[in-house]
């Protein structure tokens, strides 16, 4: 095995954060058809071989920029380590809106990208992201069902899928412009309550209800 010199590792830590940079930019700028590897190659100061080595090609670009918010979100999570069931995913929630919120340029350029990819064979790349974003709500929903904030009569994995795919969708309105900040973090966590609300028992029905007014209040003004 091959051990690179730490300072070769920074050097390419540092060229990958820029292929990154530089390709958020283009996709604010000029959508999915804006970005292609000789032009980031330019904007980054670095070779198209590079990018390939580094990231891999197009579509690659796109899935890296979706990983590293994961990581955020992820490092989020990791700080609080106690939170489990609903509490675990309503922070997922807030962490994935402060993440994307702290960088709207980046994100938003993610998110329009995302929805171009939508049907074209490119998009395949993207699907262990979405089962790894997926997970974080799958264990969610497993953890309410032990400790019986929820029935059982729905799978986890499909109910998990189901809440990121209502996330998703409510930030990539906020990516397009549709939806300000304050509406789409309330959006997705609206999305998160209604979600769980067809498993919940009685006593957590009443405190998804609750927390969905207060959703309400920021929708419908």
């Amino acid at each position: 095995m091959i051990t690179l010199p730490a300072t070769r590792l920074r050097n390419m830590d540092a060229r990958r954060q820029r292929i990154l940079d530089s390709a958020s930019c283009m996709l604010a700028g000029g959508g999915l058809a804006g970005l292609t590897l000789r032009a980031l190659a330019e904007k980054a100061g670095i070779t198209v071989p590079t990018i390939y080595n580094l990231i891999g090609a197009k579509e690659q670009v796109v899935a890296a920029l979706i990983e590293a918010a994961l990581d955020g979100m992820d490092a989020a999570l990791l700080a609080a380590p106690d939170l489990r069931g609903i509490a675990r995913a309503e922070a997922a929630v807030q962490a994935s809106a402060d993440l994307y919120f702290a960088d709207p340029g980046r994100y938003s350029a993610v998110f329009r990208a995302m929805q171009e990819l939508q049907g074209k064979p490119e998009a395949a790349a993207l699907g262990p992201l979405f089962r790894r974003a997926g997970e974080v709500f799958c264990v969610a929903v497993r953890e309410a069902l032990e400790d019986g904030d929820l029935h059982g009569r729905l799978l986890p994995v499909p109910l998990g899928h189901h809440i990121l795919h209502a996330q998703v969708e409510t930030f990539r309105l906020w990516g397009i412009g549709a939806l300000p900040e304050e509406a789409a973090r309330a959006r997705a966590l609206y999305a998160l309550y209604v979600s769980l609300l067809a498993d919940a028992t009685k006593p957590t029905r009443r405190l998804l209800l609750e927390r969905m007014r207060a959703s309400e209040t920021v929708l419908v003004t």
